[in-house]
């Protein structure tokens, strides 16, 4: 028998046994409806019900978004939820790419104005409150603080706290008509000419510059202690509700900004006023109002030291150690402090900002540090704006602060309720100090105060002639405090450090010349002296 046949024959009986193993196991299967394969070769391949599906789904979503984030046009430069602009684009130089800051500064760009930010953030946070409460929820990273060092003599210094303000007024230095204005008339846009510009002010060789009343004999400008510095916050209900949320603590209906020391900073910061002073010895006397936020005068200090915030009271008298005999530093952090366990309304609760209330007793601290007479409360005719949501509720868009939103209450001068203000696109508009705001959304009510953050403005008394000038030198907590400046000078100017550049190029000195100032307030929260960016404008205003 040759090879090939005796192959063939091989063949055949393989095919045969096959053919027999396929029938038995086809026969004994539990479904003669589906195919069964005995042998790995003769498997159909099967995928996974809805794979396919799923990864094309995936795929295109990936690409959708990522078309959507490539879309210059689309990218939001301010976010109405936050109250803020965005990051700005990086400006290209080749020291900047070649030190890797341009490409960081793309990085945080491309995050910070996503297409529909503002959207993707409320549907994460109403996400986020289906998951049910969590007594402590961190999102976002708090930077960490530096250690404070003493200020010399912590244990003495800087206690204003009990400082009675000067002497009332007399009856016939206050007793002034009060005119009354209807709402229709707040809103109505003022078309008329201005009297004067800022650049035709009385200047220092125009006038005589007046003669302030001197601090008092053994009071620096760090109001006297009034032997009460041991006030504590009380301790919170048992059923209160705390969360951390991001940069902010919330506290049942309220919530309260971080506040992390950040040394270098704080000595930058104060360095420029020193530099001021300097600078305005003999010309202008000059005075330093740090502020505390709501964390350090209204959360218990249990509540703060379980968290990353730093000890506020303690940062301010070692920036105010830091000081010059030059400067005058008007602390105001018992005096808030006493005013609030009273009770009183000081700080907003879904807002950053302090209230006029809260501004009102810094102002008195001020005068009593100045030698001024504080113009009594109830001399102002209040003004009350009601349904405030500031910027703590559009961070964390809580369902507590909705449900109990802030009073914004204002005072007006009987005096005048007319500013001028300087924009990068207006020279000279005449507008309102205390600004009707009853129709302005939830989130900008803040704004009734001196037409919001403007490069440069001034306000001239009518009832004063005697050539005095003050010129406060602030961010957005500066707005609430600037009106009541108005019953203490003839001029005051109100300088917004962060833009006064769009619209004037000289520098503090300067002004100061130009204009006959008396007194220069440098007024910021304490976040601020921590905040680089901004010290570095400070800085440069200064020169």
């Amino acid at each position: 028998m040759s090879d090939n046949h005796s192959g063939s024959l091989l063949r055949r009986v393989r095919s045969l046994i096959r053919r027999i193993q396929l029938k038995v196991y086809i026969i004994t299967h539990r479904s003669r409806r589906e195919p069964f394969a005995l042998y790995q070769d003769q498997k159909p391949k099967k995928k996974p019900r809805g794979t396919v599906l799923r990864l094309y789904s995936f795929t295109g979503a990936v690409a959708a978004l990522t078309l959507l984030a490539m879309l210059f046009p689309l990218r939001p430069s301010y976010s109405p939820q936050e109250n803020r602009n965005l990051t700005a684009f990086p400006a290209f130089s080749l020291a900047a790419v070649w030190d890797g800051s341009f490409f960081s500064g793309v990085t945080t760009w491309f995050a910070d104005t996503f297409p529909l930010r503002d959207g993707f953030l409320a549907v994460e946070n109403r996400v986020e409150q289906l998951y049910g409460f969590q007594t402590r929820r961190i999102t976002g990273q708090v930077q960490q603080a530096d250690d404070i060092p003493d200020a010399p003599d912590a244990d003495s210094s800087f206690r204003d706290l009990a400082v009675l303000p000067p002497e009332e007024p007399s009856q016939a230095e206050t007793e002034q008509p009060v005119t009354e204005q209807s709402a229709e008339a707040e809103t109505e846009s003022v078309t008329q000419a201005p009297t004067e510009a800022v650049t035709d002010a009385p200047t220092e060789e125009e006038t005589e510059a007046p003669t302030q009343p001197s601090v008092q004999d053994g009071q620096s400008a760090q109001a006297q202690d009034g032997g009460e510095d041991d006030l504590v916050i009380p301790e919170l209900d048992d059923d209160a509700v705390v969360e951390q949320l991001s940069a902010v603590l919330s506290i049942d209906d309220a919530a309260y900004e971080y506040y992390n020391f950040v040394l270098d900073s704080a000595d930058r910061y104060t360095g420029a006023i020193n530099r001021a002073a300097e600078e305005l010895d003999g010309v202008s006397r000059v005075f330093s109002i740090i502020v505390p936020n709501s964390m350090g005068i209204c959360v218990p200090a249990d509540v703060q030291e379980q968290v990353n915030t730093s000890d506020q009271k303690k940062a301010i008298d070692y920036m105010y150690s830091s000081y010059g005999d030059k400067v005058h530093a008007v602390a105001v952090y018992n005096a808030l402090l006493k005013h609030s366990l009273e009770g009183e309304y000081l700080y907003f609760r879904t807002d950053h900002h302090w209230t006029a209330l809260g501004a009102y007793r810094a102002y008195e601290q001020f005068c009593a540090a100045a030698g001024l007479k504080p113009t009594p409360l109830d001399y102002y005719t209040e003004h009350e704006y009601p349904g405030f949501l500031g910027t703590f509720y559009n961070s964390t868009k809580s369902s507590a602060m909705k449900e109990h939103p802030d009073t914004v209450f204002a005072y007006e001068s009987p005096a005048t309720n007319n500013i001028h203000i300087t924009t990068k696109d207006i020279s000279d508009w005449l507008y309102l100090i205390i600004g009707n705001v009853s129709n302005a959304s939830a989130g900008n009510k803040y704004g009734t105060f001196i037409g919001g953050d403007n490069p440069l403005s001034y306000i001239e008394n009518p009832e004063k002639d005697d050539g005095s000038a003050v010129m406060l030198i602030k961010e957005s907590y500066g707005n609430a405090f600037a009106p009541f400046l108005v019953d203490n000078y003839q001029y005051t100017y109100i300088i917004d450090y962060r833009y006064v550049s769009q619209v004037d190029d000289r520098k503090l000195a300067q002004m100061c010349r130009n204009w006959g100032i008396d007194d220069v307030i440098f007024l910021n929260t304490i976040s601020t002296t921590r905040a680089s960016s901004l010290i570095e404008k400070l800085d440069s205003f200064v020169g």
